[in-house]
């Protein structure tokens, strides 16, 4: 699952024109990595996923405004953008490569039946076992497990029934 927020926005002064550079935190997993987008790159972003499908509504471009409080809801409207394209069942390609995210598979909830026929029948096959009950016939079973291993083993399964007799 990718979560995404952009929590900050940061003025730029590098070019001859300032510019807002937004934060975007990229949660996959337990991994964050952050990316830093200027509000044309959402712009290239918006045009690209237009082609493909329906897009959620995209901030505007023209402000009446260019103040903080301007900024401020311009960048809530791209974080909601981006959490919209996110939430639905096929995540655009696009916006993977935008967010650097990499080795993502999208999986739709119809695809979930698909997933246990591609995947072969587990054949799990026991680590180790008893020839007789250790507990219950303990001076019969051969074990060659060291003593203390075998009390351990002793103990947790038949723990439950200790406590009661």
């Amino acid at each position: 699952m990718i979560c995404v927020s952009i929590p900050s926005i940061r003025q730029v002064n590098e070019d001859e024109k300032p510019f807002t550079a937004y934060q975007v935190h990229v949660r996959v997993s337990s991994k964050t990595h952050i990316v830093e987008k200027r509000y044309s790159e959402f712009h290239t972003l918006h045009k690209q996923v237009k082609k493909s499908m329906e897009t959620p509504d995209f901030p505007p471009k023209r402000m009446r405004q260019l103040t903080m409080r301007g900024i401020e809801q311009r960048r809530q409207g791209l974080e909601q953008y981006i959490q919209a394209l996110l939430d639905r069942d096929n995540v655009p390609k696009s916006l993977l490569t935008f967010l650097r995210v990499k080795n993502f598979k999208t999986i739709s909830y119809d695809s979930l039946d698909e997933l246990g026929k591609e995947v072969p029948s587990s054949t799990h096959q026991p680590v180790m076992s008893f020839q007789s009950d250790a507990y219950l016939h303990p001076s019969t079973c051969e074990s060659d497990l060291h003593d203390s291993l075998d009390e351990g083993v002793r103990l947790g399964l038949y723990e439950d029934m200790l406590e009661v007799t």
